[in-house]
């Protein structure tokens, strides 16, 4: 489940990567592991085919050599003159006799010798014989050597050919030889030998017969009693131990010594007592075998890495458009709506991304439906707020003219008429709901112009603002209300009942800070005195809300009040010098 689990957290270009990957590298595998299996089986039966020639190569060689020494010895042997003369008694010879025997025996020796490529021919005979002796080049006194163990094995022969392990004694240095040695009959009595024949063979002729072997081996010869007599130099010879050398192996089987097995084949040389001897470790066997399966898989490597970049850009191809696509849905629950824009393809993908783009038009275009909707309703709203505004006023002007009127004052209606007219140039505006700070000022000054005649002066109005934010564009009819609120509210609940209206303004932290302060009696927060300013509240909910619906913000507007000293209306807004998309954006 675990593994399940994990996989399914894969993204899909690793999924399609595996899934490719496997559907191509399984059938790589199952066509290695059979293709392996063959040529396995097929090395191996090239290397057993090359051992067993080179060892029937071995083995014929040297049983060609050794049936022509053989066939010497057997001249030797049967030659009657030679018999005859070691058969005598040495008593009976005079010495001219012996040396003139000897002489001719001497010479066919030699002559055999030279034909048959044998190192030396030497006759152990009877001691007495005067031409005999220890030091002697072929003929040597048999009862210094009798006592030799190869002596006693050609002696045990009983005439047949015995290939035996010696060293000449009687050189002056201690040489091994392999030699071939038969007893020589006394032809009056055949049950009595007179002495024995060694045909010598040097060990170092008989090296390259073993050394051309046709992979790594272990090759030697030895003799019936297990004496090694030549190998092809490995120090594995001690290998040889734990089977029979003397069991004939017309292949190579397997053989098992102790805790390791080895590839083994053993023949007799000839009808000789010599034995030839193979031995192939299974690591010198299998070396073959793993060259040919590291080149097979090196190969099936290549082909699996040349499979998985062709995979790799495939997959890409399929999965980039998806993360493409994912990427901008994700984008989508950020609020931006982008859409693809990428060549259009008719497979799946690109049905996808085609319905993607689709939906993101419909969803634009709906938003832009709402969003003419909602401005829609905002200027209705702010409209009916303006309208709210403009009848007030109207009202109290109105009255004042009504009180002046009744009062004989002409030349103070004349004057509130003309301030009143002025008074609504400027907020028509040509009805534009903007008018820049100044414009703003100059009809809060014609406001309270008209107001000094209504209280006969009571009022003064002071303005500190900088010009540099005298261009800044704000709703019209925001500042009027407060300096109406600052009269009725602050100036005239004084005892005195006069008073002075300060506005200033500049720019802070890059916004736009205008405060309308009074020096009236400041606010209470008595449940009394909240009753009292009811009236105060509607022209600051008005400016509020429509502050709020210009720059979307809740907080352009709020108080600051000391007890006694007076109140200040605090403004602040974006700075915005023109009404066009700025401001729209501000207002969204």
């Amino acid at each position: 489940m675990r593994a399940l689990k994990w996989l399914g957290n894969l993204s899909l270009q690793k999924k399609l990567v595996i899934l490719l990957a496997l559907a191509g590298i399984i059938p790589l595998m199952i066509t290695f592991s059979t293709t392996y299996g063959e040529l396995r089986n097929t090395v191996i039966t090239g290397q057993n085919y090359a051992a067993n020639q080179s060892f029937d190569q071995t083995l014929s060689l040297l049983s060609s050599k050794f049936s022509h020494i053989e066939e010497v010895s057997s001249m030797i042997t049967i030659d009657e003159q030679i018999n005859a003369v070691f058969s005598k008694d040495p008593e009976g010879m005079q010495v001219s006799e012996q040396l003139s025997a000897f002489e001719r025996i001497t010479d066919y020796t030699r002559i055999l010798q030279t034909n048959s490529e044998i190192n030396g021919i030497v006759y152990y005979i009877n001691d007495d014989f005067v031409i005999t002796g220890p030091h002697a080049t072929m003929y040597r006194p048999y009862a210094q050597v009798s006592s030799k163990p190869w002596v006693k094995r050609i002696v045990a022969g009983g005439g047949e050919a015995v290939w035996v392990m010696m060293k000449d004694e009687g050189a002056t240095s201690s040489v091994s030889y392999l030699a071939l040695g038969r007893v020589l009959w006394n032809i009056n009595d055949y049950s009595e030998p007179v002495g024995i024949v060694t045909l010598r063979v040097e060990l170092p002729q008989l090296q390259p017969y073993i050394m051309n072997s046709a992979m790594e081996q272990l090759v030697y010869l030895d003799t019936d009693e297990g004496e090694v007599v030549i190998s092809n130099g490995h120090a594995e010879l001690e290998q040889r131990s734990g089977y029979s050398s003397q069991v004939s192996r017309n292949q190579f089987e397997e053989v098992k010594v102790g805790d390791s097995s080895y590839i083994v084949r053993d023949s007799r040389v000839g009808s000789s007592n010599l034995f030839l001897h193979s031995v192939i470790s299974p690591d010198t066997a299998a070396t073959a075998v793993n060259q040919v399966r590291n080149k097979v898989l090196l190969v099936y490597l290549l082909v699996c890495l040349a499979l998985l970049v062709c995979i790799i850009p495939v997959t890409k191809s399929i999965t980039s458009r998806i993360f493409l696509l994912m990427n901008r849905m994700s984008q989508v629950r950020q609020g931006r709506l982008n859409t693809l824009d990428i060549a259009n393809r008719e497979d799946e993908v690109g049905h996808l991304v085609s319905s993607y783009n689709y939906m993101i038009n419909s969803v634009r275009e709906l938003m832009d439906n709402q969003y003419r909707l909602g401005q829609e309703k905002k200027g209705a709203e702010l409209r009916a707020l303006q309208s709210q505004i403009n009848p007030h006023f109207l009202y109290n002007t109105l009255d004042m003219i009504v009180w002046m009127a009744q009062k004989e004052e002409k030349q103070n209606v004349q004057q509130v008429i003309y301030a009143l007219s002025d008074y609504y140039k400027l907020i028509l505006n040509k009805g534009e709901d903007f008018v820049t700070l100044r414009d703003e000022l100059r009809l809060s000054e014609i406001y309270v112009s008209i107001q000094q005649k209504r209280f006969k002066g009571k009022i003064q109005f002071d303005v500190h603002v900088d010009e540099e934010i005298m261009e800044c564009m704000l709703p019209k009819i925001t500042l009027q209300p407060l300096v109406e609120n600052a009269i009725v509210h602050g100036i005239l609940e004084k005892p005195e009942g006069h008073g002075i209206i300060t506005i200033t303004g500049g720019i802070e932290e890059g916004r736009v800070r205008i405060v309308v302060t009074d020096d009236g009696p400041g606010l209470e927060q008595s449940p009394s005195r909240q009753h009292r300013h009811q009236g105060s509240g509607y022209g600051v909910h008005n400016i509020r809300k429509r502050l709020e619906f210009y720059y979307n913000e809740t907080d352009g507007i709020h108080y600051e009040s000391v007890q006694g000293r007076g109140t200040s209306v605090i403004i602040n807004i974006p700075m915005v010098f023109r009404v066009t998309h700025e401001l729209k954006q501000a207002s969204t």
